[in-house]
């Protein structure tokens, strides 16, 4: 009788929490079906210490409607538009850049052949009011100083051998060569794109292009070698490279078009 009596009276328990629990409206009591977590704000999320870092960037078609800014790294081309934007926000700026001095977020320049192979230094400094409360060593003060090398349109670094394979894709790796080659006006006024159809020896001669020292645009004006329309990049360390285009599937028609990406590494 006893343990009849135990058994029941757990069974009456039980009915008697569970309807507890379901008449329970605290959303901050945790046994109730509605109990919301309290999530703890972290007070200096988003917070951030002061910086003069900046991003360089170049003109691929200075003049044109169709311009684009292309990030560069060490190196750029003389007589092409230069932007340099802080990435810091809200902040006092002084862009020291030669004799020349700038106190904007942003600004664009131009640097002459005279200064071909020469290291410029280009120095930002950045005032603001710092957040000690997130950041109590920050002074509100930062200074980067990079330096960089203009070089003549012909002595870039995008020429060269690079092995690799397309993307997405198990195939053999296979070596792609851009050589850039005199045309009668300039030295390197004919663009040479082999290997990006590797079943075959074709060699892609382009003769519209557009490039800074780490990137490539060219239209697929050519006979040959499928006519290979995109663009390549080479990344910080000017080692790897990517190169998006597309190829005719037949060289006698203009279409359709195969994509492909290409990603290598320099191998001279």
């Amino acid at each position: 009788m006893n343990k009849l009596f135990l058994f029941l009276l757990s069974i009456l328990l039980i009915i008697s929490c569970s309807r507890c629990k379901e008449k329970c409206t605290d959303a901050t009591n945790p046994d109730c079906p509605n109990y919301v977590p309290l999530v703890v704000v972290d007070p200096c999320a988003g917070a951030l210490t002061t910086s003069a870092d900046f991003i360089m960037y170049q003109s691929l078609t200075p003049g044109l409607a169709s311009d684009t800014l292309i990030q560069f790294y060490h190196y750029c081309f003389t007589n092409k538009t230069i932007t340099l934007k802080a990435s810091q926000d809200s902040a006092n700026y002084h862009w020291i850049i030669g004799a020349d001095d700038y106190f904007t977020q942003e600004v664009t320049f131009e640097i002459g052949s005279q200064f071909e192979n020469a290291d410029i230094p280009l120095k930002l400094v950045v005032t603001r009011n710092p957040d000690v409360d997130c950041y109590p060593n920050d002074n509100g003060v930062d200074t980067v100083t990079k330096t960089i090398v203009a070089r003549h349109f012909c002595a870039g670094s995008m020429a060269g051998r690079y092995c690799g394979t397309w993307e997405n894709e198990a195939v053999d790796s296979f070596v792609v060569e851009l050589i850039f080659e005199p045309d009668g006006v300039s030295q390197c006024g004919r663009f040479n794109l082999s290997g990006v159809q590797p079943t075959l020896p074709d060699t892609c001669i382009n003769g519209s292009f557009q490039r800074l020292d780490n990137y490539l645009r060219f239209d697929g004006f050519s006979g040959a070698c499928f006519m290979p329309i995109g663009k390549a990049k080479l990344d910080s360390t000017l080692q790897n490279i990517f190169i998006d285009y597309s190829l005719l599937l037949y060289t006698n028609q203009n279409e359709p078009r195969v994509y492909h990406l290409f990603n290598g590494h320099r191998i001279n």
